[in-house]
């Protein structure tokens, strides 16, 4: 192999070679099986074979990333088969040794696949003419060729297809995102147990209308203890130290010190904002611990040292001597001076030898006895119970000995003076033997004892004892009570003893213990002291004791100050090291903790050198220890009230207007099974219907009941739900209809990355190629030029004659056999072109069924409207009627419907009237002929036409459906069951099978706004598609954290690891416009929409596009400046107040430079707010806006829009405009929206909500300012550019908002602040620019 490779200079080479190259292929054995075992393969094996090895093939090869397995590399052969059908096969190099010089080379085949869709690959491919030969894989057959082994080589240089490479990442990221889609929806589906339901009561509700309604009180779930679980889920267990969740606090310490990956600090930090905790600003907090241990403070280390000493006296004094576990030594004084010389020589760092000369003697200074009569009355007082066979007997004078078998209370002589000091059980047989051992009890011959043994446990223990000695004669023996003479005090004798006989440093006399201590040096000094006692105290009785010193062992660790005094060293000599350590003492200085706080791994290593350093001296006393030698982290949490409440509107928000159902415990309990059995695939269609969730305040939901709810409340008593079984159940919300559209989604999807198998194919097999792709879209051979010329002799929009680039872009989305992708910058005729291809493809193909599609309703009624009357159109619009522009509801299939049903002349019927049909029926009785010679019949004609009767009705409604051939529909709608059906009573009606919908062509407009599955739902339907959008403007909002937790969820994060916020910024749709092919792609450049000192404003935004290359161009120039409003093309508004606006001015930077102000994480700006109602003053006061209100009719022309970039921003300007609005007036605005102070209609909205539309006046609040309030209220500067300018800082939102408006854009903000992006500094150049304080007297 490296012969094969040798000598050959790489180089970035595509091409191809008409040179025939022998190439030989291995297949394992059982290839063929593997092969037929694939679905998706509709040739068989042999069929392969055939194919192979019949005749040269044009063959692609392509490099692919290496098998890291076994370090080879890896080939990828395409072999097209029939047209656009290819097998694809994935080769290794195998090398055959013939002989010590021989090799010859061949491909084995690790993978391989049939391609139901195949176009020529032309980046980093070779393309050669390749002949194949088929060998059994433990055959020693190959190739010497060197044209194979050049062509091996020639492919080694070429790179991995970078974009094959996305394109399959991209899939997979996009398949795993919808899954991930419906999990995080089931994981709203929450189960919350009831705790209390209140009865059902009524109020009203949408006005007068009255309802239902019921309280429930749920129990939510224990947070705590779920936080902790998933700190478990997420660290390895054995890697934690410990950790906690308490109400307000949280922790997490690492066993060692831990320096956590972004990756990691992004995933606690995002983990403990889902349980409503920040991260305390202290966190990390990395410390070492450790102990200071005084040596020989336990028993067995000082166990050690005492018996090498009394090994040393042994073996070298022959001394033996016993010592106690005091540490007393029973020795003669003269062996005194060798032990010391022992100690002192051996264990002088830890030991000393003291002699103690005080000898204490017990004192008795009035003594009492039993006497006699005690004795007697004891006997007496037994024998009245009964008890004659009891032995009494005295031990000494203080001591009773009584045996009786019966039980004798504590108590029971107390009057006499003496209580019961131990009682002795014992347990014998008359059998002699040798007694087998029972737990707690003492043998004694044949005889067991117990001490204080109660009454309750003899039973059990005889037992035992019989059991144990297998001996029944075993019998319990009279108990034996011993009882003492209690010793009256007399404390003032003590009193008088202690003056009388203490001499400070000889004697001394303890009062509570009655022991006398005597110091003496000798015998004689100690006799004369007791001599002294007994002298003045003769009848005291003192314990009889000899004078001898005692001799014990000091250890210097037992002595509590010297150890004090040791760490108190230790600690002084450490702060003088500049360490703050945390001490805490135990057992009496024994022992001591220590902690210390580090930042760094070098600090840590500086401390524990000082702590060696500092305890050098003290080696012999004491040992230190660290807990760990590496530290440990600790991350800690404090609970963040404001991201509580946060979340709970969040939950709010999750389940608001959801649908809930009740659960029995026994449903409940089916759920649970159902889930652990099929997860998020379980299907659960039980439970009742409750109604809709209207409010959640905390543990409080009230819900608007269904009538069916409402029925089983009010049921028969025996067929009544009650309130009280309620209680004992759980409620969960359902989202059927969300669950249905990412169902669809997955669905579609799966049709794009694992096409075949259950799924089935798109309608154009190569959309999976192309839609991640767009080099792999087939080529059109036709000249463009000769299509654009046979689009005009059949042109149905005028305006295209003059729109060159227009033009462009209806004759490539004709030619192009995949797809088209046309950019649409604000204003530029979208709906003029997309209604021209319409009618072209219709002109062409009279049967084709074509598919207009967007993510709003909006963009679909705006590309329907511009179809409106056109020939040889007719279209149907599918969704829910209530969401439609008028321009869409008129093509309603429910309002179709609807009045075809209705009765004539009813008022149902006139409510629907308003549709294509009708249109249809006018247009055909205005096209009647005025011959008088068929005067009577055409006026007989257009009566009936006129009257619509049942049969006309009828017979147009069956005729338009017949020929409908526009299907109009969000993409959200596409595939619904809605959608299918309809288009399967228009287009299959008669058939015997009715499969999905497909259609020859599907229009996407605004498709720059979609992600991959909001593209591929209609995309999969269409033969061919045409996607129109502008990178330029709105991006797809998708959140980073959201959309990564999304993936991480289904296990596929790792996908996105690499991606930067760009990444999340960039469109599906500017992908493939920028990477594809010039003749699939066209840029409208000429705009109708804006006068062009607006336009201005937003053409360097699109400076860089090599498409347009005369930049934007206004369209209505000629006619824009007419100070006529009734010309259509003129955008003239006649408005003057100076310095604020003239007729000349339709482009204004009002410059306002108030602090913006942090809410959370958004911002508003209250400055801006009074800027808008100055300029609304300025402006309805201003000479020609009466004028031009009056001569408006359409609320749309009419309306204001104001558009801001932050929902706070929003809902302040609103709540400014309509401070008084009731919730009423607020959720019915339409029909209260001129209720202002200008008595205008006015459209309030984040700049989000207003792509698509336009107004005639836009006035924009921009909030972002070079000063911030922030959180806490204090005024900072905000100059970190870019990112101080927010959401501004990305161009297309700001494109956005300054193309909204058709004649005057009036901008608010801080000039300067903008001024920061060159961008925006050239745009405000172009404007006309007042300050805020110009127009407060206008």
């Amino acid at each position: 192999m490296t012969e094969f490779t040798r000598s050959f200079t790489p180089s970035n080479f595509e091409g191809i070679s008409d040179e025939l190259v022998d190439i030989v292929l291995k297949f394992k054995d059982d290839f063929a099986d593997t092969w037929e075992r694939n679905e998706n393969n509709t040739l068989k094996f042999e069929q392969v074979k055939r194919v192979l090895t019949s005749k040269p093939i044009f063959c692609f090869f392509q490099k692919q990333k290496s098998d890291e397995k076994n370090n080879r590399s890896r080939h990828k052969i395409i072999v097209p088969i029939e047209n656009e059908k290819a097998i694809e096969l994935s080769v290794v190099l195998w090398t055959d040794k013939i002989d010590t010089f021989t090799e010859v080379f061949s491909y084995f085949v690790g993978k391989s696949k049939e391609i139901p869709f195949f176009t020529e690959p032309n980046k980093e491919t070779y393309k050669c003419n390749s002949s194949f030969r088929i060998v059994n894989l433990n055959s020693k057959d190959g190739t010497k060729s060197t044209a194979f082994q050049n062509l091996f080589r020639t492919i080694e240089t070429l790179n991995i297809p970078t974009v094959d490479i996305n394109k399959e990442k991209d899939k997979e990221i996009w398949k795993n995102y919808v899954i991930a889609l419906k999990k995080l929806v089931k994981q709203k589906e929450q189960v919350w147990k009831i705790q209390k339901i209140s009865k059902p009561y009524t109020e009203k509700s949408n006005g007068n209308e009255r309802a239902t309604f019921i309280d429930i009180f749920i129990n939510e779930k224990d947070l705590t203890q779920q936080f902790e679980k998933d700190i478990e889920d997420y660290f390895n267990v054995d890697e934690l130290e410990d950790y906690g969740v308490s109400e307000n606090r949280a922790f997490i310490e690492f066993s060692n010190y831990r320096e956590l990956s972004q990756e990691e600090k992004d995933k606690i930090t995002n983990l403990a904002a889902e349980y409503f905790y920040d991260i305390s600003k202290d966190s990390p907090t990395h410390y070492i611990s450790g102990d200071l241990n005084f040596k020989y403070s336990d028993i067995s280390s000082k166990d050690e040292i005492i018996l090498q000493l009394k090994e040393i006296l042994l073996s070298d004094y022959q001394i033996e001597v016993h010592i106690d576990d005091n540490g007393y030594l029973d020795i003669a004084e003269v062996d005194f001076p060798h032990i010391q010389k022992v100690v002192n020589d051996n264990f002088s760092f830890i030991l000393e030898l003291k002699q103690n000369n005080s000898i204490s003697l017990k004192v008795e200074v009035e003594k009492r006895e039993i006497t006699p009569q005690i004795f007697n009355r004891v006997k007496s007082k037994l024998q009245e119970k009964g008890l004659n066979l009891a032995k009494v007997r005295l031990t000494d004078k203080e001591n009773l000995l009584i045996e009786v078998g019966t039980f004798l209370k504590p108590d029971y002589f107390l009057e006499e003076g003496l209580h019961l000091e131990k009682t002795i059980t014992k347990f014998s047989t008359n059998m002699k033997y040798q007694l087998k051992e029972v737990e707690g009890l003492e043998i004694n011959g044949n005889t067991y004892s117990a001490t204080n043994l109660q009454n309750y446990q003899s039973k059990k223990i005889l037992e035992d004892i019989k059991n144990v000695n297998e001996d029944l004669s075993f019998r319990r023996l009279p108990t034996q009570y011993y009882f003492v003479l209690s010793q009256k005090r007399n404390i003032d004798k003590l009193r008088d003893f202690k003056t009388k006989t203490d001499i400070q440093g000889k004697t001394n006399f303890d009062i509570a213990k009655s022991i006398l201590t005597i110091n003496a040096i000798n015998s004689s000094e100690y006799n004369t002291q007791i001599d002294r006692i007994k002298q003045a105290f003769p009848n005291v009785s003192l314990e009889n004791k000899e004078y001898k010193p005692t001799f014990f062992l000091q250890f210097k660790t037992d002595l509590e100050n010297q150890r004090q005094s040791i760490i108190g060293k230790i600690q002084n000599e450490i702060r003088r090291k500049q360490y703050k350590v945390e001490y805490d003492v135990l057992k009496n200085h024994t022992r001591i903790l220590f902690t210390y706080n580090f930042k760094t791994e070098a600090e840590r290593d500086d401390f524990k050198q000082v702590i060696s350093e500092v305890c050098n001296p003290y080696q012999n006393l004491l040992n230190y220890s660290f807990e760990n030698d590496l530290g440990r982290t600790t991350y800690e949490f404090i609970k963040n009230e404001t991201l509580e409440l946060e979340r709970e509107k969040e939950v709010v928000n999750n389940v608001r207007q959801a649908t809930f159902i009740y659960l029995t415990p026994e449903e409940r309990e089916k759920l649970n099974q159902a889930l652990e059995s099929y997860g998020d695939d379980a299907i659960f269609r039980e439970g009742k219907q409750i109604g809709t969730l209207i409010r959640k305040e905390r543990e409080k939901l009230k819900f608007r009941i269904s009538d069916r709810f409402d029925d089983m409340l009010n049921a028969k008593e025996d067929e009544r739900l009650a309130l009280e079984e309620i209680k004992k159940g759980y409620i969960k919300p359902i989202f059927p209809g969300e669950l249905t559209n990412i169902g669809r989604m997955i669905k579609a999807m799966k049709k794009v990355t694992e096409p075949g198998n259950k799924v089935g194919f798109p309608a154009n097999k190569n959309l999976s190629n192309f839609l991640f792709d767009p080099n792999t879209a087939r080529q059109f051979s036709e000249d463009i030029e000769e299509e654009k010329k046979r689009i005009l002799s059949n042109l149905n929009e005028p305006l295209l004659k003059n729109q060159p680039k227009q033009l462009e872009a209806v004759a490539k989305s004709l030619l192009t056999k995949d797809v088209a992708l046309i950019q649409g910058p604000p204003g530029t005729g979208k709906t003029t072109v997309i209604a021209e291809i319409i009618w072209q493809t219709l002109l062409i193909e009279p049967e084709a069924k074509i598919l207009i599609t967007s993510q709003t309703n909006l963009a679909v009624d705006n590309a329907l409207e511009r179809l409106k009357g056109k020939k040889l159109v007719r279209p149907i619009r599918i969704g829910n009627i209530d969401k439609f522009e008028d321009e869409g509801k008129v093509y309603s299939n429910e309002r179709l419907k609807q009045w075809l049903a209705a009765k004539p002349n009813s008022t149902e019927e006139t409510i629907n009237s308003d549709n294509a049909i009708c249109e249809w029926v006018k247009n055909v009785s205005k096209k009647c002929s005025d011959n008088a010679a068929y005067q009577k019949a055409t006026t007989k004609w257009k009566q009936g036409l006129k009257d619509r009767d049942s049969l006309i009705k009828s017979t147009f409604a069956s005729e338009y459906f017949k020929n409908v051939n526009v299907f109009a529909a969000t993409c959200s709608e596409c595939g619904s069951r809605n959608f299918v059906e309809a288009y399967q009573s228009m287009f299959q009606k008669n058939k015997e099978t009715q499969g999905e919908p497909e259609f020859d062509l599907v229009i996407m407009d605004e498709a720059s706004k979609a992600t991959p599955p909001e593209l591929v739902l209609p995309l999969t339907l269409g033969k061919k598609v045409i996607i129109i959008g502008d990178h330029k403007q709105l991006p797809p909002m998708i959140d980073e954290n959201e959309f990564s937790e999304a993936l991480e969820a289904v296990g596929a994060k790792q996908l996105v690891e690499n991606w930067t916020k760009d990444d999340y910024k960039i469109s599906q749709f500017e992908k493939l416009f920028v990477n594809a092919p010039k003749n699939f792609v066209a840029s409208l450049d000429t705009q109708f929409r804006m006068h062009e000192q607006i336009m201005n404003c937003i053409s360097q935004f699109y400076k860089d596009q090599e498409e347009l290359e005369n930049g934007l161009i206004c369209g209505i120039r000629g006619e824009m400046n007419i100070e006529d409003l009734a010309i259509k093309a003129s955008r003239w508004h006649g408005f003057n107040s100076q310095p604020f606006i003239s007729p000349q001015n339709h482009a204004i930077w009002v410059n306002v430079e108030t602090p913006e102000k942090k809410i959370g994480t958004s911002y508003e700006n209250d400055g801006e707010v009074k800027a808008i109602q100055a300029v609304l003053r300025a402006l309805t006061h201003a000479e020609g806006f009466k004028e031009y209100l009056d001569f408006f009719h359409k609320e749309e022309d009419k309306e204001i829009g104001i558009i801001t970039y932050y929902m706070p921003q929003m809902q302040k300007i609103r709540n400014a405009m309509y401070p008084t609005f009731t919730k009423n007036e607020w959720r019915n605005f339409e029909q209260h929206k001129y209720k202002n102070e200008f008595q205008l209609p006015f459209r309030i909205n984040t700049v989000d909500r207003f792509q698509g539309m336009e107004r005639n006046i836009i006035i924009i609040s921009t909030v972002r300012s070079d000063r911030q309030i922030d959180l806490n209220g204090k005024e900072v500067p905000n100059k970190k550019y870019p990112f101080a300018l927010g959401f501004a800082r990305e161009l297309q939102r700001v494109n956005v908002g300054f193309s909204r408006a058709k004649r005057l854009l009036i901008v608010i903000g801080n000039e300067r602040h903008f001024a920061n992006k060159s961008e925006y500094a050239e745009a405000i150049q172009k404007m006309h620019r007042v300050d805020i304080a110009q127009l407060q007297n206008l």
